[in-house]
């Protein structure tokens, strides 16, 4: 019979859950910005942006939805904080893996477009993760 494992108090539980949220918000914009490149091999190597891929849109956005649903489930009490780990992990990979040559001009309209309807949509989300977690423990 294996040992029992370490009882985590719930506050230290609940201290990883927005670092692995913008983990995970980077790489899936890393992986669909460099899918496009990885996967064609006669085309020369050339980096897009995630949401200009079909991909993304279908399994990435869904991905990332499902995530922040279990985070709410599990992230406790203060949900308002991690749709921003998501999007920052989001953004983060917008930063790092674009096209040469373009500058950040437009980073501004994209956090007014992008950022702050995302962030909506992922508290929606979180939300119905926590009300899904309360209802469970009810039943």
């Amino acid at each position: 019979m294996p040992p029992p494992l370490p009882d985590i108090p719930a506050q230290r539980r609940f201290a990883y859950v927005g670092p692995v949220l913008a983990v995970i918000g980077f790489a899936v914009w890393t992986l669909f910005s460099l899918l496009t490149a990885l996967s064609d091999q006669t085309a020369p190597f050339r980096v897009v942006e995630a949401w200009d891929t079909m991909p993304f849109l279908q399994i990435g956005i869904p991905l990332v939805l499902l995530v922040q649903v279990a985070a709410g489930a599990i992230g406790g009490e203060n949900i308002f904080r991690q749709p921003l780990w998501m999007v920052g992990g989001l953004f983060v990979g917008l930063l790092l893996v674009h096209r040469s040559g373009n500058s950040l001009g437009l980073l501004p309209v994209t956090v007014v477009l992008i950022g702050v309807p995302s962030y909506v949509v992922l508290l929606a989300a979180a939300a119905i993760g926590y009300g899904l977690a309360r209802w469970a423990k009810r039943t």
